[in-house]
């Protein structure tokens, strides 16, 4: 027996001759503590209160919560508010992007330790930071923190897509590094 939302989740297994072992699922509901709460109204709650949700997920909720004033919800209502509710917040890329071009020199040589500045750019070896002229960074202008490797035609344009490419880990989980790296936990990235 699990939890899922406020509901007692059991599952019991069943026997079939003809296709064999599987099981299934039932759900218990707990009885409401209070008149009016209803099962999985904390994690509505949650959901509900994060900053960073989409306008899509929010008219999600909310048509969850309306539907819940009516009957009980389904098991993937459940694991669709657990994960929204759970779920870590995004990153705010312009932020993060923002911040590292700030300190762009002392980011790239934690990114790419055995580059150099040259002139506009950095030059590194690869995105494994060894030292060589092949990954270059734009430092200043315009086009600052794109980049380039010319060995394998790798390219972003900004601190997020190198770190991404660095660390061979998503752009989110990218931002969110780089969020800690900058000292910016405090602002909903990390």
């Amino acid at each position: 027996m699990g939890r899922l939302g406020g509901l007692r989740v059991l599952v019991l297994p069943k026997r079939d001759a003809e296709a064999g072992d599987y099981t299934h699922t039932l759900l218990l509901a707990e009885a409401p503590q209070r008149k009016g709460d209803l099962p999985g109204a904390d994690l509505l709650a949650a959901a509900l209160a994060r900053a960073d949700l989409s306008p899509k997920a929010r008219a999600f909720l909310l048509d969850v919560q309306r539907q819940a004033a009516r009957r009980p919800l389904t098991l993937r209502q459940l694991q669709a508010l657990e994960r929204i509710a759970t779920t870590a917040p995004r990153a705010d890329f312009a932020a993060v992007n923002r911040a590292a071009l700030a300190r762009l020199p002392d980011v790239l040589a934690r990114l790419l330790p055995g580059g150099r500045a040259l002139g506009a750019e950095w030059h590194a070896g690869s995105l494994r930071g060894e030292a060589g002229d092949s990954l270059r960074v734009r430092l200043r202008g315009e086009r600052a923190g794109g980049w380039c490797d010319f060995a394998t035609g790798d390219k972003g344009g900004d601190p997020v897509s190198l770190a991404a490419a660095v660390a061979r880990v998503p752009q989110a989980e990218a931002a969110r590094r780089l969020a800690r790296m900058l000292g910016m936990e405090g602002c909903g990235n990390g």
